[in-house]
């Protein structure tokens, strides 16, 4: 059912892989979140002026970047022209290639460690993003990371559980990124087989994150309220009907 509809949530582009609009979730109260108003993405570093054009066409408003200030650096994004707020939120997950594996069971332990150290201590980050997307003018919003799978996979979660999506259908929007990076990634894993639990998403890592927020931050309302200073009828206001 997924790939059926995958023409409203995923948008091809030449330079970037994983690029989704996050609309199209029925919420707990029978509402659905809007379309046109809310993306989740890899980079943006590899751009062509064709995808550009496109998401001036959205008209995109703000883009937020959660990447490490080394990744931004070494990979400088190419801005739609309609951006008016560019917004570092720089998360730094760990370099993966500079953790020693063997001291876990798994790169997939290591994932998930990941995650629950993302939850701990990005707050600030999370909090701030929230900010810009309770003020209405700042959508269309576009958020990333590198991959678009782990900081911004974090955050999507984060914004639809906000508005009152099903953890069943967060995971599906979470789980979209593996297809979406076979083209990204595709070749590297080939090549090095063992990297293959870092370079996509596996439903253990998300729920991860979220045992976190429930063993330790008493649930995810709590969090996002007491946290990340979300207020939810806002949000729902702005990006449901």
């Amino acid at each position: 059912m997924d790939n059926e509809n995958k023409s409203k949530w995923f948008i091809p582009l030449a330079g970037a892989f994983n690029m989704r609009d996050i609309g199209g979730f029925k919420n707990a109260f029978g509402k659905t979140v809007k379309y046109g108003k809310l993306f989740r993405s890899d980079d943006l570093s590899a751009l062509t002026s064709e995808d550009l054009d496109h998401l001036t066409r959205i008209p995109l408003h703000t883009v937020v970047d959660f990447r490490s200030v080394s990744e931004i650096e070494s990979a400088i994004n190419h801005i739609p022209q309609t951006v008016s707020k560019y917004i570092k939120l720089s998360i730094n997950a760990g370099n993966l290639a500079e953790i020693n594996l063997m001291n876990l069971e798994s790169p997939e332990q290591l994932m998930c460690v990941v995650y629950g150290d993302i939850i701990r201590n990005s707050q600030e980050q999370y909090k701030k993003f929230f900010e810009l997307l309770m003020d209405k003018h700042n959508s269309p919003l576009l958020f990333h990371c590198t991959a678009g799978k782990d900081r911004t996979g974090i955050g999507a979660a984060l914004l639809l559980s906000a508005l009152a999506v099903s953890r069943e259908d967060i995971m599906t929007d979470y789980m979209r990124s593996v297809d979406c990076l076979l083209s990204k990634y595709g070749a590297m894993v080939n090549r090095y087989p063992e990297l293959q639990a870092i370079l996509t998403v596996k439903q253990e890592y998300l729920e991860a994150a979220f045992a976190v927020i429930d063993e330790e931050y008493d649930g995810i309302e709590n969090y996002l309220v007491n946290c990340l200073n979300v207020e939810v009828a806002i949000l729902r206001e702005l990006y449901t009907e």
